[in-house]
């Protein structure tokens, strides 16, 4: 098993290849419901107007897999040259810098934490991800909460949206002519939404509401003061609009240049499109009087911002490789228990089979369901206890070792040569997170006896226990 994190984002691909690949809610739960993986693989899907990503610890298989899948879905072969692809503590280490911001179009953008959050709480939901994902989601999350109370990196918040305000602000300063600036905005959402308070944090005054249903605008509207019109009047509004915002989560453009009206205003109109996939037809930027700035163009125009905050980045860039070598510990740490952990289940489920199977004749059909039922949750809860204070553990200390060994010595069934191959294991696997590394290799260890639980991995290697 391996860790992974691949696919397409602001930095590898332009918008037009992104909107391709971008996966709505809907279409991340179809594909954690009906795509097989490995049985033991754990993945996040993340997708945003800047990247759609995958965060998985499974195989190369599984890769290829999901990367078919999503090639078949945007209707193209895999776009190799445009793509990345990390492994093992590069993984580990993109997605703790993404959720940090550390890998956002604007550097330091907070709103990605809470879309990394969004994501992990889908996965969770369709159950597609374990004990290993779970923790490492949750470093993430730790990582980008110290960065944030640490560093400067998110001084001056920005982020997309505010980074579309402030081009608009720009540009309105630009234009010639004294009448009072009039702002558009087209969409509800979250991206939306932020774009409106960045707006009137910068003196809009006159703000016009737009979204498929009206009925969500009207709480937004009385907090702003905005007005509010109609769907149906979404291009007529743009002959009179000096800077129009557009963020719904629609699946192609909702603004079409056969449909736009001639200019009222002598001014140039800016038609800001935050959205992937894009919600804007670039035809429209060739027409008199209006520009088109998706987010490809809104990159140009916050380097500034990513220079302020450039110099946080050193001391962001530590705490994720600190939170990274943890994880790796932690990762390390339940692999070197695996051989314990399965002996004491191994050696409790047989003693439950057996008992169960000794006394079959004495109950009904439906009251040996009741029996496997009430017998494996008092397994479970005699097993949480040593498993739990064993975890609990540091991992390179010498209690740690003889912990690993009492257990594998407790649970260990005849053929296991005293658990002594269990105590070499261990030993060795405290050695590794002590001791440097050796340029030699280390020596191979012996063949487990066969036929013991303690030693014998599973067919294909063990995972770290769920």
């Amino acid at each position: 098993m391996t860790f992974f994190a691949f696919g397409l984002n602001h930095e590898t691909a332009p918008v037009a290849l992104r909107e391709r690949f971008a996966l709505g809610e809907e279409a991340i739960r179809h594909l954690y419901r009906h795509v097989r993986l490995s049985p033991d693989a754990e993945y996040v899907v993340l997708s945003t107007c800047n990247r759609t990503e995958v965060y998985l610890f499974g195989r190369w298989a599984d890769v290829h897999t999901l990367r078919a899948w999503m090639a078949e879905r945007a209707g193209t072969a895999w776009p190799e040259p445009a793509s990345f692809l990390a492994e093992d503590e590069a993984a580990l280490l993109h997605l703790l810098e993404v959720t940090a911001g550390l890998k956002s179009l604007v550097l330091g953008d907070a709103q990605i934490f809470t879309q990394v959050k969004a994501a992990y709480q889908v996965a969770v939901e369709e159950e597609v991800v374990g004990t290993v994902m779970h923790r490492l989601m949750h470093t993430a999350f730790r990582g980008a909460k110290r960065v944030a109370a640490e560093t400067v990196l998110g001084q001056g918040a920005a982020s997309v949206s505010t980074a579309a305000a402030e081009l608009a602000r720009r540009h309105v300063e630009a234009r010639s002519g004294g009448s009072p600036a009039r702002a558009v905005l087209i969409g509800a959402g979250q991206m939306g939404r932020l774009a409106l308070e960045a707006l009137h944090a910068r003196g809009f005054g006159e703000a016009v509401l737009i979204n498929r249903t009206r009925a969500r605008l009207e709480p937004l509207a009385a907090a702003t003061g905005a007005a509010v019109a109609d769907w149906s009047e979404r291009h007529r509004i743009l002959a009179d609009a000096d800077v129009v915002i557009v963020a719904t989560g629609a699946d192609t453009p909702v603004l079409r240049a056969e449909s736009v009206p001639a200019r009222t205003r002598s001014s140039e109109c800016l038609i800001i499109d935050i959205a992937v996939p894009r919600n804007v037809d670039p035809a429209i930027d060739a027409l008199p009087g209006y520009r088109v700035a998706d987010l490809d163009r809104i990159d140009t125009c916050i380097g500034e911002v990513a220079r302020q905050r450039q110099a946080a980045c050193p001391a962001a860039q530590a705490i994720c490789r600190e939170l990274a070598q943890d994880f790796v510990t932690w990762v390390f740490h339940q692999q070197a228990l695996q051989p314990a952990i399965h002996a004491i289940r191994e050696t409790f489920e047989t003693i439950r089979r057996q008992e169960i199977e000794r006394h079959a004749h004495r109950f009904s059909e439906a009251d040996r369901r009741e029996l496997e039922r009430l017998t494996g949750s008092i397994m479970q809860k005699l097993m949480a206890v040593p498993i739990v204070r064993l975890k609990d553990t540091d991992p390179g200390s010498i209690d740690f070792v003889r912990g690993v060994k009492l257990l594998s010595t407790l649970f260990s069934r005849p053929g296991c040569d005293d658990a002594s191959e269990a105590e070499a294991s261990a030993l060795t696997q405290s050695r590794l997170l002590t001791e440097p590394a050796r340029p030699e290799a280390p020596a191979r260890p012996e063949e487990p006896a066969a036929g013991c639980p303690v030693t014998s991995p599973r067919q294909g290697g063990e995972a770290p226990v769920r």
